[in-house]
């Protein structure tokens, strides 16, 4: 065990002089595997698949499931319509400050580069969200954001008398004068992107005026379709899966692969990959009658994703674009901000001076740590290994306490074994 003076020693951030061979300075923390997202500690998870607010999720960079020399911008699809009378209580409103710079927080240490907002036009909660948010933005600098127009504008909030057409552009000409002249708005050569999302199940939109009225701005379509809209400036892959009431194995991922097959043929147009855990919105008061299912796999649908993008994808076809789908829609079960469910087990048995261990799903698993524990709510971090380990040596120490952590890929829940012993003498 580490003595006092070695304590000291280690926790004085300036020394002048080399340490014993014997001091060694390693972390200690207070818990393993400690709740570390910007849920609601009340929210205690959902029947169609997000965790609990008190998950450990990995915080690895999000980049590291992307091809190798990518230059590619992950963005988090963003849901600020919490605490509104029209969905679930999730434990948190969208408008509450605090909540939003947690939020941000979380989403800048997962390595996300910035948020799409799913909008609903001036005036709407989600707008009043939106502006409290931008000048709390601005506390990350790394991050950008850029607005989605969903169709809910001309649902919910169309401007007196106008077409679809008109309240496009009403809540357009609202947004350019009011969030894209930001410096951490989302932009592409130089241009600011502007998404829309479900307007071709409203009827007929003339994109050509929308587009002549604003040139500044270049415009992302839902779906493959937006390859092919005169004038646009690319599409975004979204997970649409079919009424399904047979709960299948394993994730469809055709609608994947005819996305970015069709995406490489447009190489002028901006491709907008997407990638998810799954999708159950059972919970979503539009379809109850006809839920639509994904399933989760064990974290098996997220790893899939990334793995047919980056077939499609390398350093010679860069994707410009990647979608989270999404951070936070509890509603449709896509939410990520608990992060995935791995179905990982950690099993460590003892054996002479090392430990053997065990996992069940070693894939969704980046690497290993193992602590030991110091005292009452104080756990000293070891080393660290890869994944695949199957033997951990222990410190020489006469007795102690350890802990085996597997440390999800990005975005898994984080699992830790259970207690294991070593007796005085062993």
């Amino acid at each position: 065990m580490r003595t006092a003076i070695d304590a000291f020693l280690c926790s004085t951030l300036f020394v002048a002089v080399v340490l014993p061979h014997s001091v060694r300075c390693e972390e200690i923390v207070t818990s393993i595997a400690p709740p570390n997202t910007s849920a609601s500690l009340q929210f205690r998870g959902t029947s169609n698949g997000n965790l609990s607010g008190n998950t450990s999720v990995s915080k690895v960079n999000i980049h590291t499931l992307l091809y190798p020399a990518h230059t590619t911008k992950v963005l988090a699809h963003y849901l600020p319509w919490w605490g509104a009378s029209s969905h679930i209580n999730i434990g948190y409103s969208s408008t509450d400050p605090e909540q939003i710079a947690r939020t941000f927080d979380d989403i800048d240490s997962r390595g996300i580069d910035g948020i799409v907002v799913d909008w609903y036009g001036k005036g709407h909660f989600t707008d009043e969200a939106w502006q409290r948010s931008v000048p709390i933005i601005k506390r990350f600098p790394r991050l950008s954001f850029s607005i989605m127009i969903d169709a809910g504008t001309f649902k919910w909030n169309r401007c007196m008398n106008c077409d679809l057409t008109q309240t496009i552009l009403y809540h357009l000409d609202y947004a350019s004068a009011k969030y894209l002249s930001s410096r951490q708005y989302l932009r592409y050569k130089g241009k600011p992107v502007v998404f829309e999302f479900g307007m071709e199940g409203m009827g007929i939109v003339d994109w050509d005026h929308i587009q002549a009225a604003h040139p500044e701005i270049l415009w992302v379509h839902t779906h493959r379709n937006g390859f092919n809209i005169e004038n646009s400036a690319g599409a975004f892959l979204w997970i649409d899966p079919p009424p399904n009431p047979i709960r299948l194995a394993a994730a469809d991922t055709s609608q994947l692969e005819n996305f970015y097959r069709y995406a490489r043929s447009k190489p002028a147009k901006i491709a907008v990959g997407g990638v998810s855990k799954g999708f159950d919105d059972s919970l979503a008061e539009w379809a109850k009658t006809k839920p639509r299912y994904l399933p989760q796999s064990c974290g098996a649908t997220w790893l899939k994703s990334f793995e047919v993008l980056n077939k499609y994808f390398n350093t010679d076809r860069q994707l410009p674009f990647l979608q989270l789908i999404t951070w936070n829609d509890y509603e449709e079960g896509t939410a990520l901000e608990t992060g995935i469910e791995g179905c990982v087990i950690v099993n460590a048995r003892l054996n002479k001076h090392t430990l053997d261990v065990l996992l069940t799903h070693v894939e969704t698993v980046d690497h290993l740590e193992l602590y030991e524990q110091v005292r009452p709510n104080a756990y000293r971090l070891i080393q660290r290994f890869p994944a695949s380990t199957i033997t951990i040596p222990l410190p020489q120490s006469d007795y102690g306490t350890f802990f085996v952590e597997a440390v999800g890929k990005p975005f898994f829940r984080n699992v830790v074994s259970a207690p294991i012993l070593v007796p005085p003498g062993y």
